[in-house]
C-alpha cells in the first residue's frame, strides 16, 4: 500500500494515534489535512451523552445528533473528489452500529449511529461505481475493543484485497450479543 495517502479524523486521540501508527506501518502516508491526492479516509464518529428522551429539549437533542453526524458528512463530502481521482479509494467510518439502540437513554446515540449505518450503505451504493469502497467498523461503546484491534480492522478494509467488501459493518468487540 506504499505511496497511498490517508486522512484520519475523529475525536478520540488514543484511537487516532493507533490508526495513524497502523496505516503508517502499512506504508501509507498519513496526511494532516485534505490535499489534492487522497486514497483513504477514516473518520471516527463519537457518541452523544446518554440522556432520557422523555422531557428532552428538542433543540438540544437535535443539536447533539447533528454535532456528531455533521463532521462525518463534511469529511466524506470534502474527500470524495480526491478519492474519485484515486481510482481505488476507501472510506472507513468508525461507529457503534445498532448497539446504542439496545441501551436506555441512548436515543440520540441510536439516531446518530443508525444514520451512520444508513450513510455507510448508501454511500457504498452511490460511490462504488467511482471505485470507492465504503464500510464501517463497529465498536461497542460499552465494552470497547483495544484501539490496536480497531486499527487492524481499518487496515484490512484499506487493503486492495478488501476491494470486494462494500457497504458492510465489521464488528470489533470483546463478545456479547451480536446484530447483523
Amino acid at each position: 500500500m506504499a505511496d497511498r495517502t490517508a486522512l484520519i479524523s475523529g475525536t478520540d486521540p488514543v484511537l487516532l494515534q493507533s490508526l495513524t501508527e497502523q496505516l503508517a506501518a502499512d506504508g501509507m502516508v498519513v496526511v494532516p489535512q485534505l490535499g489534492e491526492e487522497l486514497d483513504v479516509l477514516v473518520h471516527a464518529v463519537g457518541l452523544p451523552e446518554a440522556s432520557p428522551f422523555v422531557g428532552a429539549d428538542a433543540g438540544g437533542w437535535y443539536g447533539e445528533v447533528m454535532a456528531a453526524l455533521t463532521p462525518a458528512f463534511q469529511a466524506v463530502r470534502d474527500a470524495v473528489p480526491a478519492l474519485r481521482r484515486s481510482g481505488a479509494g476507501r472510506i472507513v467510518l468508525i461507529g457503534a452500529g445498532w448497539l446504542p439502540a439496545d441501551r436506555p437513554g441512548n436515543t440520540a446515540a441510536a439516531a446518530v449511529h443508525g444514520a451512520l449505518v444508513a450513510l455507510t450503505k448508501t454511500l457504498a451504493r452511490d460511490l462504488g461505481p467511482d471505485g470507492i469502497t465504503v464500510n464501517e467498523v463497529v465498536v461497542d461503546p460499552a465494552a470497547p475493543a483495544d484501539p490496536a484491534a480497531v486499527a487492524a480492522a481499518v487496515s484490512y478494509l484499506c487493503r486492495p484485497e478488501a476491494g470486494a467488501m462494500v457497504g458492510q459493518l465489521l464488528t470489533v468487540a470483546r463478545g456479547g450479543p451480536l446484530r447483523p
